[in-house]
């Protein structure tokens, strides 16, 4: 059955930041609402706009929710669909094309020793549970996985984080190109046993091959394995991200300086997240004096975004797991240098657990959007937030590899553009995954008042590099390899 709604749009709130917000009070999104994990903002039917998934039921097994967009963020619930019907114990999720056919195909981990759960997408976007594929066999309490290109060979590979069960241990999926898997059982990066919450590939050491970085809790220490690009993965230490041991939950990878590369959030349970800046050299150094890494909390997960197009990344975190009382979230505004100032608005007065979080342009505007999963304590609906906008210009960009994956999930792409007179240097990264179940695969960019993009590289996992000059401002723009 397909239930169409429109959403009303009936609270506003302004903040001091000139940065607005419409909290939406009407239709299926967020009038649904259950244990909700995952929020992925993928566009999973090709039309140009982002969907919305969201997991449910790791207390009792619910079903998923999936919503198709117009394009004007009035959303279609789909729940006809094999993935909208398995009434499991879901928490994490991640979209990509694991076998090149331009259409998303998705993975659900499963806790309480239930199987996970890997569906191909068909032609008509129904999808087929492979339930035979080694991705659909293990049993354990998957927390998330993620997609990346581990080997180079233009297909995604899968890695899951298990946080119970007897062995705890963690599994990698190599994907052979006959739209099947091998698993990797033999290794640190699978023998490993701590209690993981979530994974992300990034390449930590810059040699062009995917890196792991695992956040653990119950006071273990996060872990990095080095991609060595023959199919090995390297126990490694690089103090002090995993050296610190705390309550990790998840983690985000993001440029929040504008300096070319990747600096690393943590969010902690029951204290402080951490903030590692990267020096460029494969070190890092971690930030205690900013309000970001001061706030304590029970904070789940972490999103970044440029909400107010001034040229920076924002930041969004997810707070659970109060027992006996609500708890607030926390959104933080970007100063420009990678300092962040906390702000007091609707993204944060609102109460109740909140798990993943995602920012993406719903309504194609140019300005980020928010959908958060409320979970089983909060006995709310999920929720939508609108973002009114301002006079600041944008670019959106959609990428679609040939040699690489077509999900482009491993790709960075660097923006040079003049905004109040400084050549100002961004860049992103498309990922599987984000946070704490959290996945946008399109970029966005904040431009201010640059009159255009003076410069964009695409640099795919392939190695193959992408340049376009002279970009028009206001515009989503589609780069294939």
């Amino acid at each position: 059955m397909h239930i169409k709604v429109a959403i009303l749009i009936i609270i506003f709130f302004s903040t001091g930041f000139s940065q607005s917000f419409y909290k939406l009070e009407e239709g299926s999104p967020v009038n649904d609402g259950g244990d909700s994990r995952s929020v992925n903002l993928i566009d999973y039917d090709n039309d140009g706009d982002l969907d919305i998934f969201i997991t449910n039921g790791p207390k009792n097994g619910e079903n998923n929710f999936l919503y198709q967009n117009d394009g004007r963020a009035i959303f279609t619930k789909i729940d006809n669909l094999k993935i909208t019907n398995d009434n499991k114990p879901s928490d994490g999720s991640s979209w990509g094309d694991f076998n090149n056919d331009g259409l998303l195909d998705l993975f659900v981990g499963n806790w309480w020793g239930e199987p996970n759960l890997l569906y191909k997408q068909n032609d008509d976007n129904t999808f087929t549970l492979l339930s035979e594929l080694p991705p659909s066999n293990g049993k354990s309490y998957s927390e998330t996985g993620t997609w990346g290109d581990i080997n180079k060979d233009g297909f995604l590979d899968l890695y899951v984080a298990n946080s119970d069960g007897s062995s705890k241990r963690n599994f990698l999926f190599i994907n052979n190109k006959n739209c099947d898997f091998i698993e990797v059982v033999k290794g640190a990066a699978v023998e490993n046993s701590f209690t993981s919450r979530s994974v992300d590939w990034i390449d930590i050491n810059l040699d062009e091959y995917e890196d792991l970085f695992i956040a653990n809790q119950n006071n273990e220490k996060n872990n990095v394995y080095i991609n060595d690009g023959n199919g090995n993965f390297i126990f490694t230490e690089i103090p002090p991200i995993t050296t610190d041991t705390a309550e990790s939950f998840s983690a985000s990878w993001e440029d929040i300086d504008n300096d070319g590369d990747f600096d690393l959030y943590v969010c902690n349970f029951k204290q402080n997240n951490s903030l590692y800046l990267n020096k460029g050299d494969g070190t890092f150094e971690e930030v205690n004096d900013d309000p970001s890494t001061n706030d304590g909390g029970n904070s789940v997960s972490s999103s970044f975004g440029d909400v107010d197009n001034d040229g920076d990344l924002d930041l969004f975190v997810t707070n659970a797991f109060v027992s006996g009382s609500k708890t607030r979230n926390f959104f933080y505004l970007n100063n420009g240098s990678g300092k962040f100032e906390k702000v007091e608005n609707i993204l944060s007065q609102d109460e109740g657990w909140t798990y993943g979080s995602a920012f993406g342009d719903l309504n194609g505007d140019g300005f980020l959007d928010l959908v958060i999963a409320k979970c089983y304590n909060a006995n709310e609906n999920n929720t939508i937030y609108l973002n009114e906008g301002n006079s600041n210009n944008w670019l959106l960009v959609d990428l679609k590899g040939s040699i690489s994956n077509t999900s482009a999930i491993g790709s960075v792409v660097r923006l040079k553009a003049n905004i109040n007179g400084k050549d100002i240097y961004q860049m992103r990264r498309v990922s599987g995954q984000s946070g704490y179940c959290g996945q946008t695969l399109q970029l966005h960019f904040g431009l201010e008042n640059a009159e255009q993009v003076d410069s964009l590289i695409v640099d795919w996992p392939s190695g193959k590099k992408t340049i376009l000059t002279n970009i028009s401002v206001n515009e989503k723009v589609k780069v294939e390899e």
